[in-house]
């Protein structure tokens, strides 16, 4: 297999920078959304129930969403995925409260759907962003245009401050996500690190040819090696005998 199709298979990174328009105005809106919230808070401390999931799980949320983006943009910035699930939770239980049943139901699937198209983006198994800022932008609009003016237009149920200021903070969050969207980018996909393949050792088998021409060169050095020492005998011989004489 070439390497492109290895590149090819591999997943996307994606990675926002601190410093760009889009992340700061996620950390802003996110922390204004802790702001809202906080101020619609007043006298709701009382219901425990009320408090964990309706008070303090999306704070918490919105506080380590921002840590997410200004100490892990660039690297492991799929620890996002914990405050937006702390989100969907949030939404969820918030959504049990509606009146209409179809309502409830329809809001059940889109969070769900934001659970698993951002986890699943943020991953890199979804290999492009732009589900994301549809996702969250239209249902941005839908609260504004279908729930929030006709709220503000009902002189008979007027809306309350506390509800005025946990909508602002719905809003918030919403354009915090949908901003999110737009400033990821893909980063530098990790290549798996492979170990160095060893060949297998190669094994010379030594041919008939080969074992006749080293069987004959050994004789033949057997030879010229005996000849040698019987020549050097006789000369010891025939200086022997000439000192002698």
């Amino acid at each position: 297999m070439d390497e492109e199709n290895v590149i090819k298979k591999e997943r996307a990174s994606f990675v926002i920078e601190k410093d760009e328009l889009p992340a700061e105005a996620a950390v802003i809106l996110l922390l204004l959304s802790v702001v809202f919230r906080l101020i619609g808070s007043v006298g709701l401390w009382t219901e425990k129930v009320f408090a964990w999931t309706q008070l303090i799980l999306p704070i918490l949320g919105c506080l380590l969403f921002v840590l997410c983006i200004l100490l892990c943009g660039k690297r492991l910035f799929w620890l996002s995925s914990i405050p937006v699930m702390m989100g969907v939770v949030f939404f969820v239980i918030k959504s049990l409260g509606f009146q209409s049943v179809v309502h409830t139901v329809l809001c059940v699937i889109l969070y769900t759907a934001v659970a698993f198209i951002y986890t699943g983006t943020i991953f890199g198994y979804i290999r492009t962003k732009w589900l994301l800022p549809p996702l969250f932008g239209l249902p941005f609009l839908y609260h504004i245009f279908v729930e929030d003016l006709p709220a503000l237009r009902n002189i008979e149920n007027p809306v309350t401050f506390i509800a005025g200021m946990m909508e602002m903070s719905v809003l918030c969050m919403m354009a915090a996500l949908f901003f999110i969207g737009l400033g990821l980018k893909k980063g530098k996909a990790e290549k798996k690190v492979e170990l160095p393949k060893i060949k297998d050792p190669v094994v010379i088998v030594p041919s008939a040819n080969n074992e006749a021409d080293s069987t004959s060169e050994f004789t033949e050095n057997a030879s010229a090696s005996k000849v040698n020492t019987e020549e050097l005998e006789e000369r010891e011989e025939k200086e022997t005998n000439n000192g002698e004489i």
